[in-house]
């Protein structure tokens, strides 16, 4: 007796794929909001510790070369220098346009102030003014400050949860 060889195609059909394309049309229709709204977050909170680092940086470059370290805001960004003299190089330039696709900007939720001194200054042993910067997305969606509550160089980032903002 001789065996037939039934050859059987496996696949998916034209039909089988269309439904697949629309089930993922749907989720990816669903979806597209929160991914947006996750990655305004994610800005703002790269932003905030970003500029939080460069804080720290700024502190222990004063510390390490005994003479002072500033950190300079300005309204699209701020610079890092290792000296008052406006004419020394910056260490670290931030600008916000360009790093974080204009997305990011100063901004208090609680006020019209956008830092509280334009300059931060970092002494040698490592101290500086009290003073914050306050970091929101475009839309609104989030906020945080960055800075100094006590002369004692201690830095903070907190994020802004609807009540007063305290140093603790």
């Amino acid at each position: 007796m001789i065996l037939q060889h039934c050859h059987k195609h496996s696949g998916f059909s034209l039909i089988e794929l269309m439904i697949a394309l629309a089930i993922f049309g749907i989720i990816a229709t669903v979806a597209a909001p929160n991914f947006q709204s996750w990655s305004r977050n994610y800005q703002l909170k790269s932003a905030s510790n970003d500029l939080c680092s460069h804080m720290q940086m700024a502190k222990i470059g004063a510390v390490k070369e005994n003479r002072p370290w500033t950190v300079n805001f300005n309204p699209s960004g701020y610079k890092v220098q290792n000296s008052s003299d406006p004419a020394v190089l910056p260490v670290k330039t931030v600008d916000f346009g360009a790093k974080y696709s204009n997305a990011i900007q100063y901004k208090s939720p609680t006020s019209s102030t956008s830092y509280d001194s334009a300059t931060l200054t970092f002494n040698p042993n490592g101290t500086s003014s009290s003073g914050f910067a306050y970091i929101s997305n475009k839309a609104g969606s989030g906020y945080y400050r960055v800075g100094l509550c006590f002369s004692n160089g201690s830095i903070i980032l907190q994020k802004w949860n609807g009540s007063p903002w305290n140093c603790s």
